[in-house]
């Protein structure tokens, strides 16, 4: 179902989990609603919905963008910038994106200020689980436990996941054994089951407040 958008302000992710994350984080946090989180399907789906908004910046105020690392961090930072380079709006020469994330303002007034954050942290491989795995804290014992399970499976070699999706197995894991199994990351962010207070989640909210309020 598309969600209708309703904000001069938008915040572009992958996917729907993507999407109740960044929700379910805003709420916990009482970030007021003032952009739409815009679900693009994927990864190339958000860059060019990006591309596209800046193609009409009289009806885009400001602009964010949410991808996943996956194994390219830097390849994920290169097309954000050429992607704004084309609009001879942005000067992205001697950019560095670091752990906080990236917000940069245009040179003319007319164009939208736009964000970037790469999950998880901005510098590490990897996507929006190994983010959520941040949200459970530090010593946490379940967690721990699903660590310990996972090496198990990779010591027998009997896992089926591949190893790009460790990081959906070990959070899924750890879901299943709450008191209601089985929950997606929004709803256990939602129920506190994930807290928003590890620094990567604390930089992450930072970068979302710096961008949009």
């Amino acid at each position: 179902m598309k969600i209708e958008e309703k904000y001069p302000c938008k915040l572009l992710v992958e996917g729907n989990d993507d999407q109740h994350s960044v929700w379910a984080i805003c709420e916990q946090q009482s970030i007021p609603e003032t952009f739409d989180v815009v679900d693009c399907n994927s990864v190339e789906k958000a860059f060019k919905q990006l591309e596209s908004r800046l193609k009409y910046p009289e009806n885009n105020q400001t602009i964010g963008i949410i991808v996943d690392a996956d194994n390219n961090p830097k390849g994920r930072f290169d097309s954000f910038c050429r992607i704004l380079n084309k609009t001879g709006k942005y000067d992205c020469s001697g950019l560095t994106l670091t752990e906080d994330g990236l917000v940069i303002s245009s040179k003319d007034d007319c164009f939208p200020k736009v964000g970037l954050w790469i999950m998880p942290d901005n510098n590490t491989e990897g996507i929006l689980e190994d983010f959520a795995i941040l949200l459970a804290g530090l010593n946490n014992t379940l967690m721990e436990k699903a660590e310990k399970t996972l090496n198990d499976l990779e010591k027998e070699n009997i896992q089926k996941y591949k190893a790009i999706h460790r990081a959906k197995a070990k959070i899924h894991t750890f879901l299943a054994w709450q008191e209601t199994p089985g929950m997606p990351i929004g709803q256990a962010i939602t129920s506190h089951v994930l807290n928003s207070d590890s620094k990567t989640a604390t930089l992450f909210i930072q970068w979302i407040k710096t961008l949009f309020l």
